[in-house]
């Protein structure tokens, strides 16, 4: 049991040591701290996704996995100690306070739930930090603070959407997605690779086009469709591939990023960050709210099936009629209860057919016709008969309320006919 406990939390700290591993090789020379640092996102998201009750043996894990970060770039380990206690502490601090909050981490939530952990633990984080460098080596507040919280906040973005997300992961039993929706997806994800790849490392858009830094648009535009065709996790994807190229393409010396340093003193990876961090809330708000409206539809679904099975359990059927069109709409097992599909019942002459010729214009009068003298909600229920197709006369009960303008002309009728499920044989030898 001990090892299985164990697991995740050792799984959490070797992507926290490769990831850090990664950072410090596209950083170059470690100084203050990393411009680049994705282990931030792997703190978040082994936090998140790990029970609170859960924690201590992650936590140490993940110091561990500092620490040897810190010994293979020979910095002292106290100093490493004390990283670790800024990073993974405020961060810990940070996604217990959110787990806190009354509200599910997923849609729209989620989106705010890693906004306020990852600003505020990357601040504050900075806070720490930056006043540290600034105190025993004397570098400037200002711009360490912001070099770090923008590369813990990016880090944050990029990599625990993507973790969160496919971690998360369960084969549906539907099959997911629909196949021309997975085959636009796949296009649009390899359309992400090609245009970062045109943006970052290519000439053809100044040779073709006469444009150098506008091409950084066009990943954004596909990584937009991908986030509306796979949903969250093909959007998270496409952004750490994009981040992944751009982050290579920027270490190496190439791309628009680069080309800004020479133009205007620029920080190319600072430029670069704030990109990509765009790039990742493009596709977090995108997935977030194709999350809430699938979600939403399912709950429509979902309470419609509910309605259909008590109204057939109940023997009812419930009717809305449009005065002005004649048309009538369903709800209930019309197919069971009538022998007919509710588009032979979708007018108001159709209805009215199917209502023993006895009853006829006692019921349309009721519909179309009746005043009440006072509330519409003291109208009494109306029984009446329907002669079906193979002669076979049921009874029913009208129960049916109007909706009527200021100036008394019928809006809207809407009720239901619950039936007693007898036969009216003597009906039958009455007629």
């Amino acid at each position: 049991m001990k090892s299985n406990n164990l697991a995740a939390p050792l799984l959490w700290a070797a992507l926290y040591f490769v990831f850090g591993f990664v950072s410090h090789a596209l950083n170059g020379s470690f100084v203050a701290t990393g411009y680049i640092w994705l282990p931030a996102g792997i703190t978040v998201s082994a936090l998140l996704l790990t029970p609170t009750v859960r924690w201590f043996p992650l936590l140490v894990l993940l110091f561990a996995a500092q620490i040897l970060l810190g010994w293979l770039e020979h910095r002292e380990l106290w100093r490493m100690a004390l990283f670790c206690l800024d990073e993974i502490g405020v961060a810990a601090v940070a996604v217990w306070l959110v787990r806190r909050a009354p509200f599910p981490m997923e849609g729209l939530y989620f989106v705010r739930g890693l906004l306020m952990v990852g600003v505020g633990a990357s601040v504050v984080s900075g806070l720490f930090g930056a006043a540290w460098f600034a105190a025993t080596q004397g570098t400037s507040f200002w711009p360490t603070l912001r070099v770090w919280a923008l590369s813990d906040l990016v880090g944050i973005l990029i990599m625990t959407p993507v973790l969160a997300s496919w971690s998360q992961f369960r084969a549906t039993r539907s099959g997911g997605i629909a196949r021309t929706e997975f085959l636009l997806g796949l296009a649009c994800f390899i359309a992400v690779i090609a245009t970062g790849y045109l943006a970052f490392d290519s000439d053809l858009d100044r040779i073709i086009f006469d444009i150098d830094f506008s091409t950084t648009y066009l990943p954004l535009f596909f990584i937009a469709l991908v986030a509306l065709l796979w949903g969250g996790r093909g959007g998270a994807l496409s952004v750490a591939v994009l981040s992944l190229m751009a982050f290579i393409y920027n270490s190496l010396g190439r791309g628009p990023f680069v080309e800004l340093v020479r133009l205007n003193s620029s920080n190319a990876l600072l430029e670069l960050q704030i990109y990509l961090a765009v790039a990742s809330l493009l596709s977090l708000l995108i997935s977030a709210l194709k999350t809430t409206r699938e979600q939403l539809h399912e709950d429509v679904a979902r309470w419609k099936s509910n309605v259909e099975l008590a109204l057939t359990v109940s023997r009812q059927l419930v009717y809305s009629i449009d005065p002005g069109k004649k048309t009538i709409a369903w709800s209930g097992d019309v197919q069971s209860l009538l022998g007919l599909s509710p588009d032979k019942l979708a007018t108001l002459d159709h209805a009215l057919k199917l209502v023993h010729p006895l009853d006829q214009h006692r019921l349309r009068q009721r519909w179309l016709e009746e005043e009440s003298g006072g509330s519409d909600d003291a109208r009494e229920d109306m029984p009446f008969r329907l002669l079906l197709a193979d002669g076979k006369i049921i009874g029913a009960i009208d129960m049916s309320r109007s909706l009527r303008d200021p100036d008394g002309s019928l809006v809207m009728v809407a009720g239901t006919w619950h039936f007693d499920g007898a036969d009216l044989a003597q009906g039958r030898s009455e007629k």
